[in-house]
């Protein structure tokens, strides 16, 4: 065997970690493993100490399953195709110009409709108390739709619906205490392999002193994660005088308040004036939630940004990026 052959041989086998692989593919650990566990796609070797370790044409296959899946491909149904047609599949897709592939409308109308059972199945999950069973839906969820969308048609639809039910007395304070728990931490799972760069803005997502609902404040520390912002989630009910302390700590650019129920609290207006006296100058208030609309004079006194929705967030969180 000749020098080259032999130089190709010791490439391909060479194994890499989860970390590189995720690096090298665009994918996050996570959805690798997700992939992995429900659709055989590859079957990495493990160590000693059972971590997966990846070959080149394990990395090679995977680059491929993402840009087919970007390209409008269900994870589903092209999980078990050869390398081969996978690589014959993305380069149709190039010679296309990069268009998903015919009766994508159809494709999107499925997702629709995936995303509406998949909302379905986390709350009867959550009606069930089962935080196993939610945890396996959420998964669900980010195989088919990815983190993003995750966030926008899966969790903030679930949230409303819960937020509601609890209101009509559907459900129980223990019911959203179990769905916020598991929404917490599989949120904390599926962001914690992202990069983040080193001198990346910091924000503090907590709710005031009273506002008991933390889902709102979770889904803000997730969505400010996938913008490039370094998160401290500081949990619910937190006084001025805690938030500021979390603030100074970690010298975070802005404070982003979920404020969600009760609409009429009277001590809020005064714990929401004492904050902004205490957070040092410059720091940026950013709130939200159903019932902030009944603070929005207070809101408006000491400067805060006010959002109705992830999308606004977004905004918000990229304009404050630009301003420093």
């Amino acid at each position: 065997m000749g020098k080259l052959g032999t130089e190709q041989n010791m490439a391909n086998d060479l194994r890499h970690s989860i970390k590189v692989v995720a690096r090298k593919t665009g994918l996050s650990p996570h959805l690798i493993r997700a992939w992995e566990k429900r659709y055989a796609t590859i079957n990495p070797e493990r160590n000693d100490g059972n971590r997966r370790l990846y070959s080149t044409e394990e990395i090679e296959r995977l680059a491929l399953l993402k840009r087919a899946t970007d390209a409008g491909h269900s994870i589903g149904d092209i999980a078990q195709l050869p390398t081969e047609r996978l690589a014959m599949l993305v380069a149709q897709e190039g010679n296309a110009g990069g268009s998903l592939r015919a009766g994508d409308a159809s494709s999107q109308g499925s997702n629709a409709t995936a995303a509406s059972q998949l909302v379905a199945d986390a709350y009867a999950a959550v009606e069930a108390m089962d935080s196993g069973r939610l945890e396996a839906v959420l998964d669900r969820g980010s195989v088919v739709l990815g983190q993003v969308r995750l966030l926008s048609e899966i969790i903030v639809p679930l949230v409303e619906r819960i937020g509601e039910a609890w209101r009509n007395g559907e459900l129980k304070v223990a019911h959203e205490h179990v769905a916020s728990a598991c929404i917490r931490t599989f949120l904390g799972q599926v962001s914690r392999p992202m990069a983040v760069h080193p001198g990346a803005p910091v924000l503090v997502s907590t709710t005031p002193t009273g506002q008991l609902h933390e889902l709102g404040a979770i889904l803000v520390a997730a969505s400010a994660t996938t913008r490039g912002w370094r998160v401290i989630y500081a949990g619910a009910s937190l006084p001025s005088e805690e938030i500021v302390s979390v603030v100074r700590a970690h010298n975070a650019r802005a404070v982003a308040l979920s404020i969600v129920h009760p609409e009429g609290d009277p001590l809020l207006p005064t714990e929401i004036r004492r904050l902004r006296r205490l957070l040092p100058e410059g720091t940026q208030i950013v709130a939200g939630g159903r019932a902030s609309c009944g603070y929005q004079e207070v809101l408006n006194e000491v400067g805060a940004i006010q959002v109705v929705s992830l999308t606004g967030l977004a905004e918000v969180l990229d304009g404050l990026r630009r301003a420093r």
